[in-house]
């Protein structure tokens, strides 16, 4: 608990009120684009299975 007050004034030394937002906001943006990431493999993988099984039933 001290330990993430203590980051917190660094965090706030460092950086501006708007950087943060604007820090936050790039964080925010960057999670969803690694979930639409994750998303996306996973129809791909779906896809590939569903054509092999296609492929390998004929």
């Amino acid at each position: 608990m001290a330990e993430d007050k203590e980051r917190t004034t660094v965090h706030r030394n460092l950086l501006t009120q708007e950087q943060e937002e604007l820090l936050d906001l790039y964080l925010q943006k960057l999670d969803k684009f690694y979930d639409e990431q994750k998303n996306s493999v996973k129809v791909q993988v779906e896809i590939e299975t569903a054509h092999l099984k296609k492929v390998l039933g004929k």
